[in-house]
C-alpha cells in the first residue's frame, strides 16, 4: 500500500474531512466517500490511473486502517471525550508509522528489504528479548498521560497534570527512548545503518519540539516543579531507583493471610511509598487512588526499573483509562 496514499488519506480524511462535515457519522462519511467519489474517480482518470482488479478492497481496506479512525480520532478530540480510545489510536498509528512504513521507505530509498531479517533463532529471539521491554516503555509512557495526566502524547492534548508517577519517576523521555532504541535494534538486526541513523530523528525531535516548546510549556504551568523534576530525573538514561518528593500510601488489611507479608515485602525494597494498615489493598498518591491488583502494580513502581516495568505491564492490562474530562481539571493543576 502506497504510503503516500495512507498519509495524505489519513489528514485529508481525518481532521480535514471532519471540519467539514463535524456532525456526521464517520462511518456514513466514509461510506458515502467510497460509493461516490472513488468509485467514479477511480473509472474516469484513465490512461493515467488503472485501477486494478482488486481496487475497491484495497480501498476498504485503506479506509478501514486509516480514514475511518482518523475521522473518529478527530472527532473525539474536538469533542473532548473517549480519552482512552484516543490514546489507543495515537499508540497503534504512530507504532505501524514508526516502526513499519518508515523502516519501508528507509530501505526503498537507501536499499534494503524485510527479507534481509536473518532467519536464525539466536539473532531473533535475543532481538525480542530486547524489544520486548523498549515496546513496554514507550506504551507505558503514553498510557500514563491519559491515566495520571488527562491528555494524549503531544501534539494533541497536553496534560493537564505533571505526569511524574509509574515509569516517569526514572526517565523523562519514555516514548522517545523507545523509538530510538526500537530503530537501533531494528537497523542492527537488518544490518542496515540508514535504518540505525533514523534514531537521530528521535534526538532532533526532542531537542527541536520537545525542548523548545513543550518544556516551555511545562515550565510556563509548573514552574518550580518541572525545574525539580528536570534536574532529578534523567531524559534518556533511566534511574534504577524512583525519584519522589512526597510519599505515596500503600494500604493493607492486615485480615488477609498473605497481604501483611506482601506489605513486609514492600516495606524492605520501596522507596517513597508509606506502607500501613487499612481495611484492602489500596494505593494512594496525591489525587489518584487505586485498589486491588492496581494497586499492587503501582506499589512495584516504587521499587526499581525493574519492577516499574512488571507493574507497567499489568497497569496496562488491569487499569482502566481516565474518563475525566482533561479542560475540567486544568484548573486543579495537580501533580501525580
Amino acid at each position: 500500500m502506497p504510503f503516500d496514499i495512507l498519509l495524505g488519506g489519513a489528514l485529508l480524511f481525518g481532521p480535514v474531512l471532519f471540519l467539514a462535515a463535524p456532525q456526521t457519522n464517520p462511518v456514513l462519511l466514509a461510506g458515502s466517500i467510497v460509493v461516490c467519489l472513488h468509485a467514479p474517480l477511480f473509472s474516469s482518470l484513465r490512461p493515467f490511473v488503472h485501477a486494478g482488479s482488486d481496487w475497491l478492497t484495497g480501498v476498504l481496506v485503506v479506509f478501514l486502517i486509516a480514514h475511518i479512525p482518523a475521522l473518529f480520532l478527530a472527532r473525539w478530540t474536538a469533542e473532548n471525550r473517549r480519552l482512552g480510545a484516543r490514546v489507543t489510536l495515537l499508540a497503534f498509528g504512530y507504532g505501524w508509522l514508526a516502526f513499519a512504513l518508515l523502516p519501508t521507505l528507509i530501505m526503498r530509498a537507501m536499499g534494503g528489504s524485510w527479507s534481509d531479517v536473518p532467519r536464525t533463532p539466536w539473532i531473533l529471539v535475543p532481538a525480542a528479548i530486547v524489544a520486548a521491554p523498549l515496546l513496554l516503555l514507550g506504551a507505558t509512557g503514553a498510557h500514563l498521560f491519559a491515566l495520571r495526566g488527562g491528555g494524549t502524547p503531544i501534539p494533541l492534548d497536553p496534560t493537564v497534570r505533571l505526569v511524574r508517577g509509574g515509569i516517569y519517576a526514572y526517565i523523562r523521555n519514555p516514548m522517545q527512548t523507545c523509538t530510538a532504541a526500537l530503530w537501533l535494534l531494528m537497523g542492527a538486526v537488518l544490518a542496515n545503518p540508514w535504518v540505525m541513523a533514523a534514531a537521530a530523528m528521535a534526538l532532533v525531535f526532542v531537542l527541536g519540539m520537545v525542548r523548545w516548546h513543550h518544556r516551555y510549556d511545562l515550565l510556563e504551568r509548573f514552574p518550580a516543579d518541572w525545574l525539580a523534576y528536570r534536574e532529578a530525573v534523567p531524559e534518556w538514561w533511566p534511574r534504577w531507583h524512583p525519584w519522589t518528593v512526597e510519599p505515596a500510601r500503600f494500604e493493607f488489611s492486615p485480615t488477609v493471610s498473605w497481604q501483611p507479608l506482601l506489605a513486609a515485602w514492600l516495606e524492605r525494597r520501596v522507596r517513597g511509598l508509606d506502607v500501613r494498615p487499612g481495611t484492602t489493598l489500596r494505593y494512594v498518591d496525591g489525587s489518584y487512588a487505586a485498589q486491588g491488583p492496581n494497586a499492587v502494580a503501582w506499589a512495584l513502581s516504587h521499587i526499581n526499573f525493574a519492577a516499574v516495568l512488571l507493574g507497567s505491564a499489568l497497569l496496562l492490562v488491569l487499569a482502566p483509562f481516565s474518563t475525566r474530562s482533561p479542560v475540567r481539571e486544568a484548573k486543579e493543576r495537580r501533580l501525580v
